[in-house]
């Protein structure tokens, strides 16, 4: 039976479940752990989604968020992909790391917050990794104990359901974990409507009420001439050098920052890209890997980035105005 399509709802709470390709192990050592974890940061900066909590273990992953700006699919697909990019590059291999497409659960989060939160903690000692919750590195449980939000993970938000003082709901946190540790895998929590909701029949008959009545988020309407140009006059770097063939280090970080602003906001393909700026697709992707490693850690240069953003929106709601002016 073919899968039913996601449904996107912003500001939802999903439980997010992606497994090695053949449930091979896809986080060998601790950097593939921390590369794995610095990309999740890196997206959320981007996408402004809500984490709530994560696990990594060495054959697959849970994430437990709300996307907001964007759509949960995007997220989940410049993630998976930016970090398959970097095993395969590090291990020397070609192909899929991840198997077929992540599940996403769209979960009650007034009647499973806590409860996920839980779950996804006690995996490691589930898949006896650990004996004790507590050891375990690779996942948000830690920033639970500290009481604080951190690495941007919204502790304070889960903990404030248990007590409105921090030291007393840090207490009752350790406690509802420890709770749990005699329990086996939640096959209740795996239980869901239409393949897809987890959840009440009220609540899944909601959130699709209220995902066929969303408005689809649609890529900007302006063209790559467009986005050239803005670039050029924001970084001070000549077009023609965007084109041609020259390396100069101006001449390449235009190009990515070309790429990467007409991936994520007017969806183009690298292909076309390529094509349009006389590069291959391999050049131009290591580029934009390498832009969005330095946009985390280059607050002038993200400024400028995110400037862009916003003038190219303006310019294509400017040109949406204009064709119902038309019309």
């Amino acid at each position: 039976m073919a899968r039913l399509p996601r449904i996107d709802v912003s500001g939802a709470l999903y439980h997010v479940i992606a497994r090695g390709n053949q449930r091979r192990v896809i986080f060998r050592d601790a950097p593939d752990y921390r590369r794995y974890l610095d990309l999740l940061r890196q997206y959320q900066d981007r996408h402004k989604f809500t984490l709530y909590a994560y696990v990594l273990l060495p054959n697959h992953l849970h994430l437990l968020l709300s996307p907001t700006r964007v759509p949960l699919s995007k997220t989940m697909q410049g993630l998976q992909q930016s970090y398959t990019r970097h095993f395969n590059r590090r291990y020397r291999l070609v192909g899929h790391c991840f198997q077929g497409r992540y599940r996403a659960i769209l979960c009650d989060s007034d009647a499973y917050l806590l409860e996920l939160v839980r779950y996804l903690h006690l995996n490691p000692v589930r898949a006896r990794l650990t004996r004790t919750v507590d050891r375990y590195r690779w996942s948000s449980h830690r920033l639970y104990l500290a009481g604080r939000d951190a690495r941007g993970v919204a502790v304070e938000t889960v903990l404030g359901q248990l007590s409105p003082t921090r030291d007393r709901a840090v207490m009752a946190y350790r406690s509802f974990i420890l709770e749990g540790l005699p329990a086996d895998h939640r096959d209740d929590l795996y239980e869901v409507i239409g393949q897809r909701i987890l959840g009440a029949e009220r609540f899944a008959e909601r959130m699709e009420r209220e995902a066929r009545h969303s408005p689809p988020k649609l890529p900007v309407d302006v063209s790559l001439e467009a986005i050239t140009r803005e670039v050029a006059r924001i970084l001070g770097t000549p077009e023609a050098s965007m084109r041609g063939q020259g390396r100069s280090r101006p001449a390449a970080l235009a190009r990515a920052v070309v790429t990467y602003l007409a991936r994520e906001e007017a969806g183009l393909s690298l292909r076309t890209l390529a094509r349009f700026l006389g590069r291959d697709d391999a050049t131009l992707s290591l580029a934009v890997q390498r832009l969005e490693a330095r946009l985390a850690v280059d607050s002038h240069l993200a400024a400028k980035v995110s400037h862009l953003r916003r003038a190219l929106r303006r310019r294509s709601r400017r040109k949406v105005r204009k064709q119902i002016i038309k019309a």
